[in-house]
């Protein structure tokens, strides 16, 4: 009893850790955003591997009558990511038994991972075929265990044999199939939060814009991208005329979708290399690197103008008109140090405030 805990906790280990190896790299690397094909390669590959690891540390249950957990990682991939890789892993699998002598139990074998994952992927489009449900897993854990149970009885004769030896390997593949499937979804729903809370992190979530967190990050790199590479680098700061009284008389919905909308003319008005933020409350800025001074005015009046003769519907049946004043800064043209550039381009806002609004100021450091 002692030699079948340990198997099993060695196998537990070797099960979490390389899910957790293989799962940290998939997302660090952005495979995910690869081709269908590719990646279905790779996740097959990891999964064949992982199946063959497991069968080098069979779980002794009775005796000289060794069994592994092969099959949890073509359940995993059924389940986690699709058929096609589960195909793929399942040949793997197979390929490595033989490596390891042809004999009738490598038949077996074959016959027990083609049954396997073939019932996996009906049971996977008959049962929920987009969740990763616990209910599924159950299921198909139970199919695998009669499966491997019809198999063992036809190389095994010894009816007590079976009788000691089945019970324990349900018990063991039961808890390592389910463990490996709740640390699964455990790991992609700590994943996406982890992912979903950087994103937030980094954008503003009334425009979907960069905030200014994400700004200043930004910022300081391309600031110090420009002083080293002698590049021009050009920034709008720009701010919503008499935003306040768009609110007090229309209210806060209709200041948000004003918002949103100038987010969006913003972004249709500039490269796809320049860098849109809300600073916050109604006040913006764009970055434009490798940009010189008169490109950027010319940005700027384009943008202030596209602002001026945009309706913007703040109901089905009223639109109303709103303008916008704009800084812009840039370096080596206008300042001489890409630190100064933010505060230039604030003080040239405020200059365009002073003499009446809706204007593009810039000046020249003295």
């Amino acid at each position: 009893m002692l030699a079948v805990i340990s198997d099993f906790f060695i196998n537990l280990c070797i099960i979490i850790a390389l899910l957790f190896i293989y799962l940290q790299i998939r997302w660090k690397l952005n495979w995910q955003d690869k081709p269908y094909f590719q990646l279905s390669i790779i996740d097959g590959a990891v999964g064949g591997l992982m199946g063959f690891i497991l069968m080098n540390f069979s779980i002794e249950v009775l005796g000289d009558t060794l069994v592994d957990l092969r099959f949890i990682p073509v359940l995993l991939v059924v389940m986690f990511i699709g058929p096609y890789p589960a195909v793929i892993s399942t040949i793997l699998i197979i390929l490595g038994r033989f490596t390891l002598g042809m004999t009738t139990s490598s038949v077996a074998s074959l016959i027990l991972m083609i049954a396997l994952v073939t019932g996996f992927i009906l049971i996977n489009r008959w049962y929920e075929p987009n969740q990763q449900s616990y209910k599924k897993a159950l299921l198909m854990i139970l199919y695998s265990n009669l499966i491997f149970t019809i198999i063992m009885s036809a190389l095994i004769q010894d009816g007590m044999l079976l009788a000691q030896f089945m019970p324990v390997y349900w018990i063991v593949s039961f808890i390592c199939g389910w463990t490996a499937i709740f640390f699964m979804k455990y790991i992609q729903q700590t994943q996406y939060l982890l992912m979903k809370y950087e994103q937030e992190s980094a954008t503003d979530f009334l425009t979907g814009l960069n905030n200014v967190r994400q700004f200043d990050a930004l910022w300081n790199r391309l600031a110090s991208h420009a002083r080293e590479n002698g590049e021009q680098l050009s920034l709008l700061v720009l701010d919503v005329d008499y935003f306040k009284q768009v609110n007090d008389t229309y209210g806060h919905a209709a200041g948000n979708y004003i918002l949103t909308e100038l987010g969006v003319i913003f972004k249709n008005a500039t490269r796809s290399l320049d860098v849109v933020s809300r600073n916050g409350g109604e006040e913006f800025s764009i970055i434009l690197p490798n940009c010189p001074h008169q490109q950027a005015l010319a940005t700027a009046e384009l943008i202030r103008s596209n602002v001026e003769s945009h309706s913007f519907a703040i109901s089905s049946a009223f639109s109303i008109k709103i303008t916008i004043s704009i800084g812009v800064a840039t370096y080596p043209d206008t300042v001489n140090d890409p630190v100064r550039i933010v505060r230039m381009a604030d003080e040239c806002l405020y200059q365009a405030k002073h003499l009446g609004r809706n204007r593009v100021c810039d000046r020249v450091e003295s």
